[in-house]
Order: C-alpha cells, then structure tokens, then sequence
C-alpha cells in the first residue's frame, strides 16, 4: 500500500488525522443504500506498546474483513485506511490500485474481485507508516474501513479526482480467517513506552529590553518536556507597542547556524520559534504601552498533560529609555 516498514521520527506529530465525513464501518453494519448490501466485520487488533528509542520499528498493520452481509460484493470493495498523528510514507513506493491523499493521512484502495457472502481477505502485505517529525504524542493511531465499490458511504471523498494515484505494483488481497472482530475492529492503537508515566510541558517567561525606536534580540529558552523531550514549536504572541523587525541577510548571517531567528508564518501570520537548538526573538520597541505583556505558548496540548497551565507565560517589555 505505498507505506513504508519504517522507523520512527525523532518526534511524533501533533497532527489529526484526515478522515473527516468518512463512515467507519464497523463489526455487522451496513452500508448506507436502497435495500441489503454486503457490509464487513474487521479484525481486532490488540493495541501495541513500543519499546526502545525514537527509532524503533513502528508496528505493521495487516487489514482484515469479512463479508458479513446478506448479499455479495459482487464488483469488489474499497479499503480505506488513516492514521492519527502521524502521516503514510510519502517516499515510499506506492500502490497503483491506491490514492493518497495529499497531506498523506488516508489511502484508498480498490480491489476489483468479488467478495461472497462468509469470505475473509486480509492484505497481502502489513502497513507501516513513518511519523510525522514535528511535535510528540503518546499515541498513535491506524483505522480503516470496506465498504462496496459501487455503494460508497455518504460523503465519501472523491479521491480519484482529488487524491493522486499510486504507481508501482497493486496491493493485493489473500484469503485469511477473520478469529477475532469486534467493537473495535479495524483500528490498531500503539503508544510510546518511553513517554509513559505524568506528562508536562512548559515554557519560560522572557522580557524584552531596550529603548524606545530600538530594535533588540532576546533569547527564547527551549521548552521543556516531561517524558523529554520537549516540544520544537513555540507561538509567539509579541506585547502591544512592538513589531516584529524585518530580518536582513546580514542580520541571518551574523549568528551561527545552530541559531535561529522566531519568524511569521506565512499560512495562518502567526509568529513561531522552531529551532530545536536556539532561538532568538528580534523585535521592535515601537511606544509605550503601560501593562501590556505578549505571551509564549506551545501551540498544540500534550497529549495527557499534567499541567497544562504551564504551557502558556507572559512576554513582557522594560523600557529602558529612547532610541
């Protein structure tokens, strides 16, 4: 299916996973239509822990269902599967019976042979995903779901239109016995053993100083993280009476390359500090603002975080005169 047997990131997406408007269909439920159709119960799959470092092996996925409907899929059946924070293998050979969606969160995939009444098929290969290196989270996620080729869910994306096609050899399906289905059929969860026990994050407060027309730099501390590491994302809300200074080629060149300066994001005009090793925050003393403060957050909650209050601190501003 295009997935990678890979290995993991050093840090787990803080990304949702794309299955919005998408019908799960779980153990016996029909799909939506005029009349009886096939549906499918799918395999249960015991959630996984994974131990090791960073990089150790994701777990693999090998989708099953049955036909437990009262009727044949008689022109085949689509395969839908999604992962939650973390994202299928965008280097990947990929399958030419597939479509990917863009941000490489769900695949679709047809197999166009009849499935009976009572048949169980598993893939003919396991699925495994890399993850996505932007932020941690304590678990992951796959689901999938079967349904009809010619009797879609509702809402159903129009991926061929919109997802892009595999192009290497098709997935295929191989008989198999389905032993165990149940209310959680079709979703395999698995979660960091080395991030188990109380989870925080946090920030340190910073001030900014200088005079007034001055444009100044002040360090921003990594956030910290327990189980580490930390967060590599941190927003930037600046005080009232100050503006981001524009970043000259010479000013980028006076500071090593370990060190990094907070920027805006051009997407949603958010201010970030992304460096994992340092990073400045060089801004404007415009005027006065009596009492005002910015903030520094970490944009996305931890996943099981103890004190999430701690997440969020003042930025304040000391006037120390003008330019």
């Amino acid at each position: 299916m295009g997935f990678r047997k890979g290995r993991w990131g050093v840090a787990i997406a803080a990304v949702a996973a794309a299955t919005a408007g998408v019908v799960l269909l779980g153990p016996g439920a029909a799909v939506p239509g005029s009349g009886p159709k096939a549906s499918f119960a799918l395999r249960s799959h015991e959630p996984q822990v994974v131990v090791g470092a960073y990089d150790a092996p994701v777990p693999l996925l090998t989708p099953a269902f049955k036909n437990t409907g009262p009727e044949s899929a008689s022109r085949g059946v689509v395969l839908r599967v999604s992962v939650t924070n973390a994202q299928i293998d965008d280097t990947a050979p990929s399958h030419r019976n597939c479509y990917y969606s863009d941000d490489y969160h769900t695949a679709f995939c047809e197999f166009p042979d009849a499935v009976a009444v009572g048949a169980a098929f598993e893939t003919t290969e396991p699925i495994a995903e890399r993850i996505n290196t932007h932020y941690h989270e304590l678990e992951a996620a796959y689901t999938y779901a079967v349904w009809p080729l010619d009797s879609p869910p509702p809402h159903t994306p129009d991926y061929k239109a919109h997802y892009h096609q595999g192009t290497d050899d098709a997935l295929d399906l191989k008989p198999t016995t389905l032993k165990s289905a149940g209310k959680r059929g079709g979703e395999l969860r698995f979660r960091w053993k080395a991030l188990e026990g109380p989870a925080d994050w946090s920030v340190s407060a910073i001030t900014i100083r200088g005079r007034i027309g001055e444009e100044v730099e002040v360090d921003v501390p990594q956030p910290q993280g327990t189980p580490g590491p930390g967060p590599t994302r941190m927003r930037i809300e600046l005080p009232p009476g100050t503006s981001l200074a524009k970043l000259t080629q010479e000013v980028r060149e006076s500071k090593p390359s370990e060190v990094d300066y907070c920027s805006r994001d051009d997407k949603d005009g958010n201010i970030y500090c992304t460096n994992v090793n340092w990073n400045v925050l060089r801004v404007r003393i415009d005027h006065r603002v009596d009492g005002g403060e910015g903030r520094i957050s970490v944009p996305e909650p931890f996943n099981g975080d103890t004190d999430p209050a701690n997440n969020s601190v003042p930025i304040k501003v000391e006037i120390t005169g003008t330019a």
